[in-house]
């Protein structure tokens, strides 16, 4: 089996990119998704974040996501700590996916991590290739702050607590870059995901 990362900067556009891969119809498993798995209610997660951030990072129950971000962004002692707690639940999650789709005899599988390169899963040796989508600061910066309702400060926080983009390009096998319209991204995605199959 096939193992293919995703990657990218905050708001670089690699959601557009899984969705179309998905709708490709290739499994994809969504490390942004297990990230909200694992902190589910009733989980020992959550129960350690409450501990370590305070019972008013819970409302009603359920992690308060927005909250326990303005926290963390721009605090690198807190996002460690939060990291500390997190990333080993998602990342042994990942590899129960794919040991699910290992089972089920699929031959091509992708994973869309955004940390990826920040929680080394290239040290994991689970990947065949590592795809990065990125973008220029501008445009990475003006889709953050329309997306997430935040202001300047608040998205360059965001994105300064990530690697740079242009490290994280260094270290791809492919890069789809994405500062054009969403049909010139779609166009690059299906174009890769022709050459992958033939390759």
């Amino acid at each position: 089996m096939r193992v293919i990362a995703i990657t990218g900067g905050i708001a670089s556009g690699k959601s557009a990119v899984t969705n179309q891969i998905r709708m490709a119809g290739y499994p994809v498993v969504d490390a942004d998704l297990v990230s909200r798995q694992v902190v589910e209610p009733g989980t020992h997660t959550l129960e350690e974040i409450k501990e370590t951030f305070g019972e008013d990072i819970i409302k009603n129950g359920v992690l308060d996501r927005k909250l326990l971000g303005q926290k963390v962004f721009g605090n690198q002692a807190l996002l460690k700590q939060l990291t500390k707690i997190t990333a080993p639940e998602i990342q042994s999650a990942i590899q129960d996916q794919l040991s699910f789709y290992k089972i089920k005899g699929k031959s091509l599988v992708f994973c869309a991590i955004p940390l990826f390169f920040e929680q080394h899963y290239e040290e994991t040796g689970w990947f065949d290739q590592v795809v990065v989508v990125s973008s220029n600061e501008r445009t990475q910066l003006d889709r953050l702050m329309a997306r997430d309702h935040l202001d300047e400060w608040e998205a360059q926080s965001r994105i300064k607590a990530q690697l740079p983009l242009k490290t994280k390009m260094g270290k791809a096998d492919v890069v789809i870059e994405n500062d054009g319209t969403p049909e010139e991204l779609e166009a690059k995605v299906a174009h890769y995901l022709k050459e992958v199959k033939e390759g």
